[in-house]
């Protein structure tokens, strides 16, 4: 049996973390299931844990960077899931670019610098994903992130 490190202090002592409370950020079948309630499940067995997720550029381009070796080309067969995967980290983007957002207060656009930057990078890689006649991903994505965060330039 394997063990896991159980902290009984969920807030560490440098730094506060940022509780959300949104876990389908990790367990994409709650989409499925939970009409986005963020509710614990009614289980009787169940146990609310809170695991720790560091969001940053370089964690969310290797989390995308294992899907796509994962997945390899988006086909008709896998578009699906890979799409669903790849918009956790959207997600995940747009919780970065909040954060980032609040930090910076920037004077013109409605997304951090930091933000766009990543976007820019995650579209590079998108656009990478080899083709094997997917017929939506990751094209509409790549569209509408260019359209969000960089105004809809083609880079």
């Amino acid at each position: 049996m394997e063990h896991h490190t159980l902290d009984v202090y969920p807030i560490p002592k440098d730094k506060a973390p940022l509780y959300i409370n949104e876990p389908w950020l990790i367990d994409c079948s709650l989409l499925e299931v939970s009409n986005g309630s963020a509710e614990p499940e009614q289980e009787q067995d169940n146990i609310r844990v809170y695991i720790p997720l560091d969001i940053n550029k370089n964690a969310i381009l290797r989390r995308l960077d294992t899907m796509i070796i994962h997945y390899g080309e988006a086909n008709e067969k896998n578009e699906l899931d890979f799409s669903i995967d790849v918009n956790m980290l959207v997600s995940q983007i747009e919780i970065y670019d909040q954060i980032w957002y609040v930090r910076h207060m920037p004077e013109n656009g409605e997304h951090s610098q930091e933000a766009v930057d990543l976007v820019r990078e995650f579209i590079a890689r998108l656009e990478e994903i080899p083709d094997g006649c997917a017929e939506i991903f990751p094209f509409e994505l790549i569209d509408t992130l260019r359209k969000e965060y960089l105004g809809g330039a083609s880079e």
